[in-house]
């Protein structure tokens, strides 16, 4: 079973994403900042985390910084619908970060369907250390 970590602000939008990428092959774990999601990551594992950028206490940008310096291997989607400035800003800051995919909201159901499917079966793939 492939856990993802969901992290957002707004429960409607953790709820949203469960029921768009349920398969009986995935599990997930919602937060809804990145502070909680530091904390769940302290005790457990992922095999892909999708996180907002705008949030409370920790943000996105915030949140990808710590997981690439903790957990490198694990996929990180990174989504912002825009706060202050652009979506576009906060999502090439992100990639720049180490995101591997971003997504403007509103997104694309299919494609960030098929990305998640691409992400899962990309670390499937890759050896471990």
């Amino acid at each position: 079973m492939k856990k993802i970590l969901l992290v957002d602000d707004e429960a409607a939008i953790r709820s949203m994403l469960s029921v768009l990428l349920k398969t009986d092959t995935r599990s997930f774990v919602e937060a809804p900042n990145g502070t909680v999601a530091q904390e769940i990551l302290a005790s457990d594992s992922f095999d892909l985390i999708i996180s907002d950028v705008i949030m409370p206490d920790c943000d996105g940008i915030e949140l990808v910084m710590a997981i690439r310096r903790k957990l490198p291997e694990v996929p990180v989607i990174i989504m912002s619908g825009g706060g202050r400035v652009h979506a576009s800003h906060y999502l090439n800051l992100a990639e720049k970060l180490g995101a591997a995919r971003v997504f403007e909201k509103p997104f694309d159901a299919t494609e960030l369907r098929s990305t998640v499917t691409e992400l899962l079966d990309e670390a499937e793939t890759v050896p471990q250390t």
